[in-house]
């Protein structure tokens, strides 16, 4: 018994106690054939638009007629999330010559394009402290 006792504290040690998921509902999305791509980072590195610096990226799903991205198993701890309608299906942000986006584009807190660059981090980022839905509006290029 005691073997048993000892052998389910340690699994159960290796398995993070606090485990959060973040949902972020997609709106103002401008195709239902497009594909969403979500990513979320832990820093300014990256973001919002490159892959390899975020911490998890995932594929949005359509639920009726909206449209969720889920993370899942999150530890407490400041986030910003970016979203890509990627309308012709390259997996990246196509943008003009000048790099201002020509896809559907959004962070969390619904942070504002620059004149010169993207949002910050800072400018996107929340506190995760429990299981959380958010919003964000993505900007459709003219």
């Amino acid at each position: 018994m005691k073997k048993i006792l000892i052998t389910l504290v340690c699994l159960v040690s290796q398995f993070p106690l606090l485990a959060i998921d973040l949902v972020v509902e997609i709106q103002n999305r401008k195709s239902s054939q497009s594909e969403i791509l979500c990513g979320i980072y832990v820093s300014q590195e990256g973001f919002p638009t490159d892959p390899s610096k975020r911490l998890l990226g995932v594929t949005g799903t359509k639920e009726g007629t909206k449209t969720f991205c889920r993370f899942k198993t999150l530890s407490p701890k400041t986030y910003s999330v970016s979203v890509l309608e990627d309308l012709n299906g390259n997996k990246k942000m196509d943008s003009t010559f000048v790099g201002f986006p020509k896809e559907p584009w959004g962070v969390s807190q619904n942070a504002p394009m620059h004149a010169f660059g993207p949002p910050t981090f800072a400018e996107a980022s929340f506190i995760l402290e429990a299981d959380k839905t958010i919003q964000i509006k993505l900007n459709i290029p003219e």
